[in-house]
């Protein structure tokens, strides 16, 4: 397993790469990296960021998503559906040729959403929350990102859109060595904000893997904090064992909720719904040898607006797990 920063935008941060190595970690993950272009991103400015990164002893592992507006007719089957995705695989392309390895990508037109950003947690801390009843009942809940005030489709069309995207990037990120990493919904409800949603359970996961038709580029970013939404443990127990010995789980997510749907709150790992120690180990015996991270943090106090303090936490216990998993059986 390699230990990684992730959740970073700004390409010139020079201060989180410093960061991230001060703390033991081995790369870098860019989420929708604030590079240039607006259909789609060069070589020229992903090697230039590998090169950057690469001058304070840091590597680019993965880059999660690219902005909506480079894909929206490919989830919606707008009319530019088919100049994106070539757009999107000449970034596979160009990614390959700079050694980024991994390309994630979600594909919820509503993306994330959440009814509160301001619940309180252990300590007074402050963390989001999603209530599903609060939500039918107030029709209130925060929208972190959306294509546009178009309708997004039924699951049915959003799967056969879905099944159209690999068809056509698949055999580039085979040819680029470069590999696509999914991210299930989150939450993971088949309608949320009054819109449907794929990649809401374990079986839509297992789905997806049957539309890639066993190429080798299609993974999983496997966000943990998303299958205990569902079932807690029994869920991220039952990922691991089922895409673990398969090599298709990509990255890792290394977060927690307290609660399952319909209702959660974000956490600190070691108080949600799983055991860190239990699901580690069950990475290691079901084959897991990619990139872990952290993802969402609590908001701790006297923290930065990215999360210094929680997430040199979070880092400094996922390597602390990963450790103690070396000496465990």
């Amino acid at each position: 397993m390699k230990v990684i920063f992730g959740q970073i935008k700004d390409i010139y941060d020079v201060e989180t790469y410093q960061f991230a190595k001060q703390l033991g970690a081995e790369g870098l993950n860019f989420n929708t990296p604030q590079l240039p272009g607006e259909e789609y991103w060069t070589y020229e400015d992903l090697q230039a960021l590998v090169d950057r990164c690469g001058e304070y002893g840091m590597s680019v592992d993965m880059l999660e998503n690219v902005p909506i507006e480079f894909y929206d007719d490919v989830m919606l089957a707008g009319p530019k559906r088919d100049r994106q995705i070539e757009n999107y695989c000449k970034i596979i392309e160009n990614m390959g040729r700079a050694g980024i390895p991994v390309l994630g990508h979600h594909f919820a037109p509503n993306f994330v959403w959440r009814t509160s950003n301001d619940v309180i947690g252990r300590g007074n801390v402050h963390v989001t929350a999603y209530d599903a009843r609060v939500e039918a009942r107030t029709g209130n809940s925060v929208q972190y990102s959306y294509v546009d005030d178009r309708p997004i489709p039924e699951r049915e069309v959003l799967w056969e859109n879905y099944a159209y995207f690999l068809d056509h990037v698949l055999p580039v990120a085979e040819q680029s060595n470069v590999r696509l990493a999914v991210h299930p919904s989150d939450p993971p409800m088949e309608v949320c904000g009054g819109a449907a949603r794929i990649f809401a359970s374990l079986e839509d996961l297992k789905y997806a893997e049957s539309l890639a038709k066993g190429s080798p580029a299609w993974g999983l970013n496997l966000c943990l904090g998303c299958m205990s939404e569902i079932e807690g443990e029994k869920t991220v127990l039952e990922a691991i064992k089922y895409f673990g010995p398969k090599k298709e789980l990509i990255q890792i997510h290394f977060r927690d909720v307290c609660g399952t749907l319909p209702a959660f709150k974000e956490c600190f790992l070691g108080e949600g719904n799983f055991d860190p120690a239990k699901v580690m180990v069950a990475l290691r015996d079901y084959g897991f040898d990619g990139y872990i991270m952290d993802d969402h943090v609590p908001a701790i106090v006297n923290d930065s607006p990215w999360g210094h303090r929680a997430r040199a936490h979070q880092t400094g216990y996922i390597m602390g797990l990963i450790k103690m998993m070396e000496l465990v059986k």
